[in-house]
């Protein structure tokens, strides 16, 4: 019993060592998933917790505490519940429809963040629902806060309905489709940044209820605001009210209203391009920081403002306006503005003795304006009208300093004014003369400005200047009031050749037969445009030329760089020498030096020519005759078959040269030897060697400058054997595997004969 035990044991370790032979390694692959404790929703509107999928049903369902990732279009036939804290991140492009609606549990707080900052790669939320797309259903504050995305809302009765709205990023849009819905509904709407869009079929409101406010604040902004908008309205930092139109209804500095808009100190409201505020009848805007109006302001009841109003576009006043601040801009209507006068002229005109003077007093403030001077006295021969007009003829020269002053219902202002008188003067000024940089012949013209300045104190009538040798353009005007600045343009003319060029352009001015002028100095020079050509040597068949100065515009030459003595053409030229050749005669190369061809050479311009006529260029290389080749190296070698290098042969001749090498007579191929630069050394390779019998053979090199020849001889091979070492060792572990399976194989085959015999012999 044992034995067959051990029999089993070790067919068992056998079968093994197969196994192991046949498959030398195994891979085990583990796999992991981590869960994570966050919501996910995927495209059928399910939901899936972590690693394992949690089906859900596409109708009602609640959230509640957690974090909830929309990856990719989901739709939800059906209402979403929130209840405690919510968080919901719509990734990169998905779009979360909740057909049914967002109801908000008393207390619960729903965020909403974006993974994509870009409006066009931000995810969306649409919730739309019978009364509302997001809306608080039961008291309890609850709280919105929308931080990115793109999100849809809308309902019958309102959009967005919550204790508290926040907006500090993302795109809103809210719908109340209703006759009376209502965009937003809640107690206190924070709009900190992004963009809210409020419309309806036929409104679009803000509402936060009577004790509720809505603050839209640094770069916040609001569409479409109603005219039923209720609550406290803030305006603070850089915030914007814009739409079609914003009409407000009632007061709007009266605690008891249902609506306040509060410009208070140091707050801004303003009013975008295309924006219309209207102040109905028996209403009040109360402005105590700054209104900015850049569209259009209606104003049919009392506009009192303390503060800054600054006024770009339209303001249509039908009402009274009490202005005790700033106010700024046209004001356009039959209505009244008060104000206290501002006196806005800073300064008057200069006045000329015997001609008539007429100015005008000017000041901000209501129309009936009274002025007066209250202290000095005007020039003599001027007098001011009430209504602020300054008329006369000054009879006397000088600075008269006087005090006026301008009074209405509101109050009164004074301010010192100044007018001078002077005697007629007639006189005109230029800008300074006027000296081009020097030009070569060929110049394109330079063009240069001059300003003419009426510097006396009549009006001056100019006439239009010329010249010779520079254009002169036209006046840009010729009628110039006391200060008033005329100019034209001066350029030389085109052509003029090399030499010196100064002219004086006179301007003259005139009125009533009183003549004055202004002389410009106008100077240019025109240089000869010459080139150095150097001195060019003849040589035996060209001409050469001497040094001298080329002008190509007026094509003179010049033998001196100060181009003060002229050449004719023909006196540049230097004629050509002729050849001076000499003969060299032919000379046979040996193996030991290169020979030559007949030649002639001129010492002259070092030239060479296969003819006594020099009709027939050649050059040094082409009189060499190369040497003859010569064996270096390599002549009567014995090759022993069998061995593995070949023979090699060196030859004096430059490897060019080289064009074949026979053995007995047989040209041989590329294949049949190596060989390389170094003189030429070729080399026979051991296999083509071998293919020749044994006994002396002749090899042959042909080279373009001639041939040698040597001999070598071949041996058969002597005495050879070749031992190969015995390889004991196993080369590879299939090498060990296939003994191991031929013992294990013979094992087996053994312990069966075995097993057998002893059954036989019981």
């Amino acid at each position: 019993m044992k034995k067959r035990i051990w029999n089993k044991v070790v067919s068992i370790m056998t079968a093994i060592l197969l196994i192991v032979g046949l498959v030398p390694s195994t891979t085990v692959a583990v796999m992991a998933a981590t869960v994570q404790n966050i919501t996910y929703l995927d495209g059928n509107g399910t939901q899936q917790t972590a690693a394992s999928a949690t089906q859900v049903t596409n109708s009602d369902t609640e959230w509640t505490d957690g974090w909830y990732v929309a990856q990719s279009n989901i739709t939800i036939d059906g209402t979403v519940t929130i209840s405690g804290n919510v968080h919901l991140i719509l990734e990169n492009g998905c779009n979360l429809t909740v057909n049914g609606g967002i109801l908000l549990t008393k207390g619960s707080n729903m965020y909403i963040y974006a993974q994509s900052t870009e409006k066009e790669t931000m995810g969306s939320l649409t919730a739309t629902g019978t009364d509302a797309g997001i809306q608080e259903i039961l008291p309890g504050t609850p709280s919105l806060t929308i931080t990115g995305g793109k999100i849809s809302a809308s309902g019958s009765d309102v959009g967005i309905s919550a204790g508290s709205l926040t907006i500090t990023d993302g795109y809103v849009s809210v719908l109340g489709t209703g006759y009376h819905g209502t965009s937003i509904s809640v107690m206190t709407a924070t709009i900190s940044g992004g963009f809210v869009d409020l419309h309806g079929d036929f409104i679009g409101t803000l509402s936060t209820g009577t004790d509720g406010h809505a603050v839209i604040s640094s770069t916040g902004e609001i569409n479409n605001i109603a005219e039923n908008c209720k609550g406290l309205f803030l305006i603070q930092n850089e915030g914007k009210i814009y739409g079609d139109t914003f009409t407000l209804t009632q007061d709007l500095n009266i605690a008891a209203s249902n609506i306040r808009v509060t410009v208070g100190e140091g707050q801004t409201l303003t009013l975008d391009n295309g924006v219309t505020l209207t102040i109905p009848q028996y209403a009040t805007l109360t402005n105590n920081g700054t209104l900015n109006n850049n569209g259009t302001l209606n104003n049919n009841g009392t506009l009192n403002n303390t503060g800054t109003l600054n006024n770009t576009s339209t303001l249509n006043n039908a009402g009274a306006i009490i202005n005790n601040g700033t106010l700024t801009g046209e004001v356009g209507g039959s209505g009244t503005v008060i104000t206290t006068p501002t006196i806005t002229t800073k300064s008057l005109p200069e006045g000329k003795v015997n001609e008539e003077y007429s100015a005008f007093l000017s000041a901000n403030g209501s129309d009936s304006i009274n002025w007066s001077v209250t202290q000095g006295s005007l020039p003599t021969g001027l007098s001011l009208l009430t209504d602020g007009k300054i008329t006369g003829t000054p009879t006397t020269p000088g600075d008269y300093v006087f005090t006026v002053t301008a009074s209405n219902a509101a109050g009164s202002v004074s301010k010192e004014l100044t007018i001078t008188v002077k005697d007629p003067i007639y006189s005109i000024q230029n800008s300074g003369d006027i000296s081009f940089a020097d030009a070569l012949e060929g110049y394109a013209p330079e063009v240069k400005t001059i300003m003419i300045t009426n510097d006396g104190n009549q009006p001056i009538t100019l006439d239009q200047p010329s010249s010779t040798s520079f254009d002169v353009g036209t006046l840009s005007k010729t009628e110039l009031n006391v200060g008033e600045t005329a100019e034209f343009t001066v350029q030389p003319k085109n052509g003029l050749l090399a030499g010196s060029y100064e002219e004086d352009i006179v301007i003259t001015g005139t009125n009533n037969g009183q003549s004055t002028s202004s002389i410009v100095n106008v100077k240019f020079n025109v240089k000869h445009n010459a080139v150095k050509v150097e001195r060019k040597d003849p040589t035996c068949t060209e001409k050469g030329n001497i040094e001298y100065w080329y002008c190509e515009a007026c094509r003179k030459y010049f033998q001196d760089e100060a181009l003060t003595k002229e050449l004719k053409q023909e006196e540049t030229i230097l004629p050509a020498t002729g050849h001076n050749l000499t003969k060299v005669d032919e000379k046979k190369p040996t193996v030991d030096a290169a020979g030559n061809i007949e030649y002639w050479y001129c010492e002259v311009c070092n030239k060479y020519f296969s003819d006594e006529k020099a009709g027939h260029e050649i050059t040094l290389e082409d009189t060499i005759i190369a040497k003859l080749p010569k064996f270096v190296s390599g002549a009567n070698q014995e090759w022993t078959k069998g061995s593995k290098d070949g023979l090699t042969f060196k030859i004096d001749t430059d490897i060019k040269e080289f064009k074949k090498v026979l053995v007995d007579g047989k040209e041989l191929k590329d294949t049949d030897y190596d060989i390389k630069s170094g003189s030429t050394i070729l080399t026979l390779k051991p296999s083509f060697l071998d293919t020749l019998s044994a006994g002396k053979h002749k090899i042959r090199f042909e080279f373009n400058t001639g041939s040698v020849e040597a001999y070598f001889t071949v041996k058969d091979k002597e005495n050879y054997s070749q031992t190969e070492s015995a390889n004991t060792g196993v080369q590879n572990k299939y090498g060990l595997w296939i003994v191991l399976l031929l013992v294990a194989a013979g094992g087996l085959a053994g312990f069966g004969i075995l097993s057998k015999r002893r059954k036989n012999h019981k």
